[in-house]
């Protein structure tokens, strides 16, 4: 008891107890309180980003692309090529075990695009005042594309054979969308990389279901922070494409014909094309030559499997020689001239802006089926395709 008060020994036996017990109790409270008080240390050194539990997006069709979305805003992204990209919130730095990444700060503010379906996939995000510059001078489609090169708010860089590098320079990109694969884009893509100018890979045009091609909005949306938007776009546009051929369905199948012309040789359609028709209820009859093998086909085949259409798709438009008329048609191809298709009048062809409207691929499959199958669509009225003219 030293540490009780002497006078305590005046106090009886059990009064004696009670008041260590309560001095004891005390202490002890004391000490525990002091334990919970003390403050954790601070940790040292600023932790990597680290993969969130809940992806933000999720990617149902596309193959060609991934995200993962890191803590604290960061992404890291596999584009087109196999690349992996980290995407930096702007004002914060890289982590040491990302240095060997191309870094991109996000949101993006000035874009070069370089393929109009690409543009055409901003379009949905609302960024297309983003765009700073193209390697497409005129045919725009796109009116935000089409006034910001007449006002100069846009550059034209030369095309993707020539593109003006010191000019793609001086514009200070936040980063350049290409696509690869075809042409000269890789070498265009490893100049780029030779100059350190921020580029990402979009080959949306590998996939082969059209939901694929266009679920590469959420590709683009990543570099924005616009994926919220891109998710709601994508499943609007989902469930239009999931309507098409509900209405035809049990409908007897019309035999489409498709296919281009292109330096004097016949193309048939395969792939992409192919399935949008399939889709949109229509039985492709050059379906199994465009899976074996691709390229071009003979007149002479291509006449012969021809025979049996109700209908022929040609997939070039009005402005692209020779795809102004069925005449003109006929004089690049005169073999064709026998075809019932042709006889008929029965021939359909993309319009002008086909190909800056990916990211109208819903209304795209609307109007096939509506080519397929017109009484059960009165009035209405194409968006993507038109007749051909006879001359």
């Amino acid at each position: 008891m030293a540490l009780l008060d002497p006078s305590l020994r005046l106090i009886g036996p059990y009064y004696r107890l009670l008041l260590a017990s309560i001095l004891a109790f005390t202490l002890i409270l004391g000490l525990a309180c002091g334990e919970e008080s003390t403050p954790t240390p601070a940790p040292t050194g600023t932790p990597p980003p680290t993969p969130t539990s809940t992806p933000t997006v999720t990617i149902k069709y596309a193959t060609g692309f991934k995200i993962e979305y890191l803590s604290e805003g960061y992404k890291k992204i596999t584009d087109g090529e196999g690349r992996e990209l980290l995407l930096i919130p702007r004002g914060k730095q890289a982590p040491e075990r990302y240095k060997d990444l191309q870094k991109i700060e996000i949101p993006v503010e000035r874009v070069v695009v370089l393929s109009s379906t690409e543009a055409s996939l901003l379009r949905p995000l609302g960024v297309l005042d983003s765009i700073v510059g193209v390697s497409q001078e005129k045919g725009w489609y796109i009116q935000e594309v089409k006034t910001g090169l007449q006002e100069g708010r846009i550059k034209f860089l030369g095309g993707n054979n020539a593109l003006d590098f010191e000019a793609l320079l001086n514009l200070r990109p936040d980063v350049v969308v290409l696509f690869t694969r075809s042409g000269n884009m890789n070498e265009v893509l490893a100049k780029l990389d030779e100059l350190r100018i921020p580029s990402a890979v979009d080959n949306e045009f590998l996939e082969k279901h059209p939901l694929g091609r266009m679920e590469w909005v959420k590709f683009l949306a990543a570099f924005y922070d616009k994926e919220q938007a891109a998710g709601k776009f994508f499943e609007d546009a989902e469930r239009r494409v999931q309507e098409v051929g509900k209405k035809s369905a049990g409908a007897q199948k019309p035999r489409v014909l498709s296919g281009v012309s292109v330096g004097g040789k016949l193309y048939p359609r395969g792939g992409y094309e192919a399935l949008l028709i399939g889709l949109a209820g229509g039985d492709y009859i050059l379906k199994d030559f465009a899976e074996a093998r691709s390229g071009a086909i003979t007149e002479e085949e291509f006449f012969a499997r021809g025979k049996e259409a109700d209908l022929f798709i040609y997939t070039r438009p009005p402005d692209r020689p020779p795809g102004s008329s069925i005449k003109a048609l006929l004089e690049a191809h005169p073999v064709l001239a026998d075809l019932p298709v042709i006889k008929e009048g029965k021939v359909w062809q993309i319009q002008p802006w086909y190909f800056e409207s990916l990211d109208k691929t819903a209304e795209i499959m609307e109007d096939l089926e509506a080519i397929f199958y017109p009484e059960l669509f009165p009035g209405y009225e194409l968006k993507h395709y038109l007749k051909m003219p006879r001359e």
